[in-house]
């Protein structure tokens, strides 16, 4: 496999991955709520059963935005990792990683207004009011994509060369 471009790929595959999260997060939470609760009326006959059903209300309210956080932390690691250890490239490249960059940051705007959108609907007001987090987020995504890509090219053009694909300490 070819590693070339990889590093300017990977921005837009942060932003698109950790947006598609989020709308599945806010419609799972969604569905898991709605269940549990309509589920716990019509089921909840004991305490076990109540007990089971306020577990996924939970789960599908507060416990599923954790995933989220830790799938935008991880990226983001990767991310710079990845940025860390591309190989050196001329300094003629620095327009295709700046051309990179703005089109990643036009796919964060068309995606943080379809989550705003989808966020707004009235249906999933009973998962919305637990993802404030996710949702502040998500309606700054232009500005993450524009400070990420901006600190992987400032990482990938600024490095010496003896670190990264092919280089090291033992030669």
């Amino acid at each position: 496999m070819n590693p070339k471009g990889q590093a300017a790929v990977a921005g837009i595959t942060f932003i698109v991955l950790i947006s598609a999260f989020a709308l599945y997060l806010l419609i799972v939470g969604f569905i898991g709520n709605t269940l549990g609760t309509e589920m716990q009326e019509k089921m909840g006959i004991t305490e076990e059963i109540n007990a089971s059903f306020q577990t996924t209300i939970t789960t599908s309210t507060v416990t599923i935005n954790a995933l989220w956080y830790i799938l935008f932390a991880g990226l983001l690691l990767g991310l710079i990792i990845q940025a860390m250890m591309a190989q050196q490239y001329p300094k003629v490249m620095v327009p295709i990683f700046i051309l990179t960059l703005i089109i990643s940051v036009i796919i964060a705007i068309v995606l943080a207004n379809a989550y705003d959108q989808v966020y707004s609907q009235t249906e999933l007001a009973s998962a919305s009011i637990f993802q404030t987090g996710i949702y502040f987020i998500m309606t700054k995504l232009p500005y993450i994509a524009v400070i990420v890509g901006l600190l992987a090219v400032v990482i990938i053009f600024t490095r010496d060369g003896s670190s990264g694909a092919g280089g090291g300490i033992i030669n």
